[in-house]
């Protein structure tokens, strides 16, 4: 058990953390021996405007991925080009989450490859006083290059690995890697929902929007007409997200805070919009 002889290294670029957070990227290189025989890159449309906090951190803004493909489109391509190959990331449990709860957020399977992390190898046997992948890079004087986008934090991983792979000076154990926690398994929990939020459960399966009565975090009560989609646990708190028909995206809604739901089964459906900010690409 272990990553064999052919294997995926890969990394994504996110809105947030997940499962709320959304896919913007993926990069992988698949491996083959010692040499890397296939990359894959591609932007991904997150259905909302993208924190300026993260846009500062991976410099993906939202024109960039105005044209992009939505999710379902992208995740296919990526699970049949990685076939059933181990996969591997640093700190791989953050992207095999994202991963996996976009699947569930789209009704797809999740596929079941393991997944195995050179973070946790770092921590083992390289003992740095900081083992983010940035600062491991420079700390051992691996090949530089740009960070924080989701190719080149792959080659990266995939440099730090091999690396790994000279100090264990063969006996690296697989254990190193973690477990080998197929990715299916990294899919969020189902929510539990208070039988009042069973009319929310019912139009996400349904497409049908609802109208809510909401308390927002300011605790003023308003209207919202969605449709929801995706429940999920974060921090305590059960929350839906569900697409605005008022602005046109996916957000967020602390299940707490409804106050009331009716089904509005004469709704016209709306589309989520790809015009967020109309910024120019970046040079």
């Amino acid at each position: 058990m272990g990553l064999g002889r052919e294997f995926v290294v890969f990394d994504t670029e996110t809105t947030g953390m997940p499962p709320g957070g959304r896919l913007l990227e993926i990069g992988a290189l698949k491996v083959r021996g010692s040499h890397v025989v296939e990359r894959f890159e591609r932007l991904v449309f997150p259905e909302g405007p993208i924190p300026p906090a993260v846009t500062a951190i991976h410099g993906i803004r939202d024109a960039d991925v105005a044209e992009a493909p939505a999710a379902p489109e992208v995740l296919r391509a990526f699970f049949e080009w990685a076939g059933p190959a181990p996969l591997l990331g640093h700190n791989v449990a953050f992207d095999a989450a994202i991963l996996a709860a976009e699947c569930a957020r789209f009704g797809l399977r999740a596929p079941d490859n393991p997944t195995w992390c050179t973070l946790r190898a770092a921590r083992s046997l390289l003992q740095r006083p900081s083992h983010s992948l940035q600062a491991l890079v420079l700390d051992l004087g691996l090949p530089p290059a740009p960070h924080h986008r989701a190719l080149a934090d792959a080659e990266h991983a995939l440099n730090l690995y091999w690396r790994i792979l000279e100090v264990a000076a063969g006996r690296l154990k697989p254990s190193a890697l973690g477990r080998g926690r197929a990715l299916s398994e990294h899919a969020p929990d189902p929510v539990r929902l208070a039988p009042q939020g069973e009319i929310l459960r019912e139009a996400s399966v349904t497409g049908e929007a609802v109208d809510l009565r909401y308390r927002s975090a300011s605790g003023w009560v308003a209207a919202r007409r969605v449709s929801p989609r995706f429940f999920y646990r974060r921090g305590g708190h059960a929350w839906m997200e569900a697409l605005c028909h008022e602005d046109c995206w996916f957000k967020t809604y602390r299940l707490d805070r409804v106050l009331g739901a009716q089904p509005c089964p004469e709704a016209a459906p709306v589309e989520p919009r790809r015009d967020f900010g109309r910024l120019p690409p970046l040079p």
